[in-house]
């Protein structure tokens, strides 16, 4: 059973206990850049908070494929989708990034991911986005920066986290490094409780995506 079971049914009102509305509202940011039609892929979305509001800017032309590799928070999420609009989700609970899908991805969500997985992981899920994108693709990304004054509070999530979750991680990943790395220049960002939280968009750099010859390793 995945570990985040366990936190599923407190998660949103710890979240907020220990971060206060900002972090939620933060899920919010960029969600513009959406556009209807699109075939968007949320990674690690948990329980859904935006999910609405990401299925009515894609339309009924477009796609949701959520993956969460939490039963209860996917159950959560589940349950926030009217039925007469579920057909434009696919819910997919898995832990190993392999995707089914023969689409293409015009719009990628992680937020508050990447803190979670270990680096081998977020290698995995860039080798894995990277053979479904195309040159107009966008990645949206929103996560924690180890911003001075945050120390404390960074470690003492990260410690209770690795106690609650099991989640390996002792730091914060080298996000940038691994945009950069997987063939993603940032375009725009915004930065929440003075840069504690920040999102991004990035956007294929020119020459570089292609399913043919992406590798990380």
């Amino acid at each position: 059973m995945n570990a985040y079971n366990f936190v599923a049914p407190f998660y949103d009102a710890l979240a907020t206990l220990v971060l206060g509305q900002k972090f939620h509202g933060s899920k919010w940011a960029f969600l513009d850049i959406i556009q209807r039609g699109d075939t968007v892929l949320v990674v690690g979305g948990g329980t859904g908070a935006n999910l609405p509001d990401i299925l009515k800017r894609c339309g009924k032309e477009g796609k949701v494929i959520y993956m969460e590799a939490s039963e209860k928070m996917l159950d959560k999420a589940k349950k926030r989708i009217p039925l007469n609009i579920s057909g434009q989700v696919e819910f997919i609970c898995r832990a190993d990034f392999k995707f089914q899908e023969e689409c293409n991805f015009d719009v990628i969500v992680t937020q508050f991911l990447l803190d979670v997985l270990t680096d081998q992981d977020i290698t995995a899920l860039f080798e894995e986005v990277n053979q479904r994108v195309t040159s107009d693709s966008k990645w949206l990304f929103l996560d924690f920066f180890p911003v001075r004054d945050k120390q404390f509070l960074i470690r003492l999530m990260i410690t209770c986290f690795g106690i609650l979750t099991q989640h390996p991680r002792k730091e914060l990943p080298d996000y940038a490094g691994f945009f950069t790395k997987g063939g993603w220049v940032a375009a725009k960002e915004m930065s929440f409780e003075k840069g504690f939280y920040q999102a991004k968009v990035y956007l294929p750099a020119p020459k570089v995506i292609k399913s043919d010859t992406i590798s990380l390793k």
